[in-house]
């Protein structure tokens, strides 16, 4: 999608914001309502596949009869040559997935009310009979304001009507798949149902139910392992939260939740229940879980998700006979139940006494573990990689670095572990690091309420800059702080753009502004336009040029009166490198500069400093008594100057 593109005349791509298996997601603007909008565009190499573009098309008339605070609102579809499009409501905010990995687990009281929010918009599709089938996290919004709402209906199916026989393929991701979908059986309400219970458990800890390196193996645990509890990884986790998880994962549906209203109905008692309950201590990280398997919705050949699952059983077996295990009807024949009474006790007995020998086995580990120098891995985020070495050297520990951009941390420091913190491992162990690379170069950050201090280092660390400065003045945003900004936060642009910024300020203010690495003429120049005047001017000795402004008083970004004064330090000129001045013999000027001490009092600290087009020197610097004469005589080249400090401020600049 190079370039900008219109669609239908009316719907101007600006950039991508997100994608996912089938489609990509565009930010655009609706020219005809004036309204930014959401683009979802299918993918190029699902467009010849007619039941792709059928499903595409589908999720439009699915989504479009919906309408919940919860739910993304559809506007437009249609198709412009070759390129399959939905037009949706623009959600400022970022996914559920997102904030999970960036924060860890959530609080007890906002995934709560996530899933409430998330289980009142499956009521309202399955009102409609429409079951959504890829309930995720990442197909769940968190806009600006905490409120979720759910997206991606491009695989809901209408349920009480026949499933559509040539369709071979199980879709979803994973993660998130029920076991009835797993084993490629028609979908109902209880399966988006078995899903949230899954985006639940993922809120509550920090990680998923279920984890494998293949999609298969990831899916035979949704069939056939035991519901892990969320108060394994949290066991602060209330009884009655982990209970509502637990019911809503179970493998048969009959044992499931009926409906979502009954799932509201528990998950709206927890609420009342944690309203009284303190919160959590927000700085603890859980370690996300590793990724081997993508947690895209995927495409799964029907027969060999089968063939993968059902590989043990008898050539008898059908795709839903693993699901039917638990909740076979009571109205079978007696000889059939007794054979499946007697094949599931001899299951159940070898998977006890397999169960056993792992445990058993565990044990053993954990024992001869800490009898042989297993460590405890220190907390290492937030230190530098200097400390951290430091720590792990001392706990006998390695360990290995890769770098991500965050711009809320500084450069260089840790901003995830793996193993985490207070885990066990063998002396010598690798313990993996990820270090910020600070802000992502060229992504615009969000600067609304940041002074104009703030706003420039955020800029510059993101290698971009201010650009234009005005003024305004708006009721109820503090003063001093950017309003707007002229490119919105999160946009892609090149390095080196600048970005313009509006101030709220009131009429008679103004801002001082960024003065550093400017001359004394142009800074005096830029405070003029602000309808400031420079103050005192204190000299102090860098390897800046000659009265370049080091810094102000008061700093950049303050708000100050118009008519007000600016204080300011610069470069006294570079330090003499040779103090011989045998050179400036040739083609010199011999000057005697002289200068009475003003004032009465204590004595003054007097700096008297000489430059040409060769050479910046102190030829004096002592403390004087006031009325005294001090006289020096001095050999200069061509371009020279004196300039005269007293007690740090500048009294003479004259030209010799």
């Amino acid at each position: 999608m190079e370039g900008r593109i219109t669609l239908n005349g009316r719907y101007e791509i600006i950039d991508k914001i997100g994608g996912g298996g089938m489609a990509e997601v565009f930010h655009g603007y609706d020219t005809v309502l004036h309204r930014d909008v959401g683009i979802k565009i299918l993918r190029d190499q699902f467009i010849q596949d007619k039941q792709f573009v059928a499903r595409f098309r589908q999720e439009a008339c699915n989504a479009a009869c919906l309408s919940h605070p919860n739910i993304v609102n559809i506007y437009d579809s249609g198709n412009e040559n070759d390129i399959y499009y939905i037009v949706m409501e623009y959600v400022v905010g970022r996914s559920l997935k997102e904030v999970i990995e960036e924060n860890g687990a959530l609080d007890y009281k906002t995934a709560v009310r996530y899933a409430i929010g998330i289980a009142s918009a499956l009521k309202q599709a399955h009102d409609h009979s429409i079951v959504h089938c890829d309930v995720k996290s990442q197909n769940i919004l968190i806009d600006t304001k905490g409120v979720p709402k759910i997206t991606d209906f491009g695989i809901a199916r209408a349920f009480g009507q026949p499933s559509n026989a040539s369709d071979k393929n199980v879709i979803g991701s994973v993660y998130y798949l029920s076991p009835e979908q797993a084993a490629g059986q028609p979908v109902t309400p209880q399966s988006d149902l078995y899903s949230l219970g899954v985006v639940l458990f993922e809120m509550l800890t920090g990680k998923l139910p279920y984890d494998g390196d293949t999609p298969l193996e990831v899916a035979r645990m949704h069939l056939e392992s035991s519901t892990p509890s969320a108060r394994r990884y949290d066991p602060d986790i209330p009884y009655y939260l982990d209970n509502i998880i637990t019911k809503a994962l179970a493998k048969n549906p009959r044992l499931r939740y009926a409906t979502a209203d009954d799932f509201l109905t528990d998950l709206k008692h927890a609420q009342t229940h944690l309203l009284g309950d303190t919160g959590l201590d927000e700085d603890a990280w859980t370690q996300p879980r590793k990724k081997p398997v993508s947690d895209e919705t995927m495409v799964i050949s029907k027969s060999d998700m089968l063939d993968g699952l059902l590989q043990s059983q008898k050539a008898e077996a059908s795709g839903g006979r693993q699901l039917e295990k638990d909740g076979k009807s009571e109205k079978q024949e007696p000889e059939e139940k007794d054979g499946l009474l007697e094949r599931y006790g001899k299951k159940k007995l070898l998977a006890f006494f397999l169960a056993a020998i792992v445990v058993l086995s565990g044990v053993i580990y954990a024992i001869l573990g800490y009898t042989s120098g297993d460590v405890t891995v220190p907390d290492l985020k937030g230190k530098t990689i200097v400390e951290a070495e430091a720590i792990l050297t001392k706990d006998k520990l390695g360990y290995t670095l890769t770098e991500e951009y965050d711009a809320k941390v500084t450069p260089g420091v840790i901003i995830k572990q793996n193993p985490a913190a207070h885990s066990r491992v063998k002396a010598g162990r690798k313990i993996q690091l990820v270090v910020s690379k600070g802000p992502e170069p060229g992504v615009v950050p969000d600067l609304k309420k940041k002074t104009l201090a703030e706003a420039t280092a955020m800029l510059e660390k993101a290698k971009l800059k201010v650009g234009s400065v005005t003024v305004k003045y708006e009721a109820g945003a503090p003063q001093g702080t950017v309003i707007s900004q002229s490119i919105a936060p999160k946009q892609k642009v090149s390095e080196g753009t600048s970005v313009d910024l509006v101030m709220n300020i009131s009429g008679n203010q103004t801002v001082v502004p960024s003065l550093a690495g400017l001359s004394l003429a142009d800074a005096r120049s830029q405070l003029s336009s602000m309808g400031l005047t420079i103050g005192s001017i204190q000299a102090a000795e860098s390897d800046k040029a000659k009265d370049t402004v080091l810094s102000s008083s008061p700093d950049n970004g303050a708000v100050v009166d118009k008519g007000s004064t600016v204080s300011l330090v610069v470069s006294a000129g570079k330090k003499e490198e040779k103090k011989s001045r045998s050179g400036s013999g040739s083609g010199g000027n011999t000057r005697t500069i002289g200068y009475t001490v003003p004032g009465s009092g204590s004595a003054k600290n007097v700096k008297i400093i000489v430059s040409d087009d060769s050479s910046t020197r102190t030829i004096f610097s002592d403390a004087v008594a006031p009325g005294t004469r001090i006289t020096r005589t001095v050999n200069v080249g061509s371009g020279a100057s004196v300039q005269i400090y007293v007690n740090g401020e500048l009294a003479e600049d004259k030209a010799l």
